[in-house]
């Protein structure tokens, strides 16, 4: 079975510094993509998926650049809707190291898909895949964003199609308080429900254990799975009253940014290929602690790689 997705977001162009220069001392800035959804998309191609990536781009020098990165690791970008309006957004990223943090800077005010009509996206593809991902973060960008998302779970739904959402909380679209009163309803028509323990407690509100606040996400949404994802202390899973765990790998950290979008790829890939909740954890923690060491947004990986680390672990503790 080749499992097959659809992905609704915004990505923007990527401007980081080089060698851990601060953005004012800077020459010169590697130019990229990044964003949770494409990630995502692209992260469950190079696994072996179907990917669609459906989003709103200008139709300049930008956004054909965005669709060509995306594209070539076998994303279908056909859905794109190309506007001459609008602008293309951007964020920068100036790496730090301890005690200075990473700061990432957006610059992507009035973007394309944040004036985005839900109508103009071509919601009938949802009846040929399996899952419609999206995630917080296009809930956040602009009331017409939130309206596409409804009307695509609405429409998911409607075709036997399931959802994936992964709350993926940002401080500067919105405070937690305005997240949960959006997100809330939303969250009750969602399959496969992914969020940090941080963005649980925070913004969803629930408190205890990790235990037990898996178990009340569960109650309160009544998804068929629930993910919390724990950073560097792993992962569990909730389904049908079982509590599943996956450890966390050792890593050192190039680049951290879209190892959360590639966890959710290869959890997403693996349950919808196999229904097997602890595989599809370990799938997603192993890609990514792999994404850790790979520069960029953009996951360059193949299912093999991510099977070698995996049986690796496992010989190693073995050993």
């Amino acid at each position: 079975m080749t499992p097959s997705v659809v992905a609704f977001g915004e990505t923007m162009i990527r401007l980081s510094t080089k060698n851990f220069e601060r953005i004012e001392q800077a020459k010169e800035l590697a130019i990229g993509i990044g964003g949770t959804e494409s990630n995502f998309a692209i992260a469950f191609a190079r696994l072996g998926g179907k990917a669609t990536w459906i989003s709103k781009l200008t139709n300049n020098p930008l956004g054909r650049f965005i669709v060509n990165k995306i594209r070539e690791h076998g994303v279908d970008v056909s859905h794109v809707i190309w506007t001459n309006e609008d602008r293309v957004g951007l964020y920068f990223i100036e790496f730090g190291k301890k005690p200075r943090p990473t700061q990432v800077i957006y610059d992507r005010k009035n973007s394309a898909i944040a004036n985005i009509n839900p109508n103009e996206v071509n919601w009938e593809i949802l009846k040929d895949y399996d899952a419609f991902h999206t995630t917080g973060i296009t809930v956040a960008l602009s009331g017409k964003c939130k309206k596409a998302v409804e009307i695509g779970i609405s429409k998911a739904k409607e075709f036997g199609t399931r959802v994936s959402f992964d709350v993926n909380y940002r401080s500067k679209l919105w405070s937690p308080e305005e997240a949960f009163k959006v997100l809330d309803p939303i969250l009750k028509n969602v399959d496969i429900l992914v969020v940090t323990k941080d963005d649980a407690r925070n913004v969803l509100k629930v408190q205890g254990s990790y235990e037990e606040m898996i178990v009340q996400l569960n109650d309160r949404y009544n998804p068929e799975v629930v993910v919390l994802t724990l950073g560097s202390e792993g992962a569990i899973a909730f389904k049908n009253g079982e509590i599943y765990k996956a450890e966390p790998y050792e890593i050192e950290v190039v680049d951290r940014i879209g190892a959360g979008d590639a966890f959710d790829a290869g959890f997403v890939y693996e349950y919808l290929c196999t229904g097997d909740v602890q595989k599809a954890l370990e799938i997603g923690m192993a890609m990514a602690a792999f994404a850790h060491t790979i520069p960029g947004d953009a996951m360059f990986v193949t299912r093999e790689e991510v099977e070698f680390i995996i049986k690796q672990r496992i010989h190693d503790v073995l050993r």
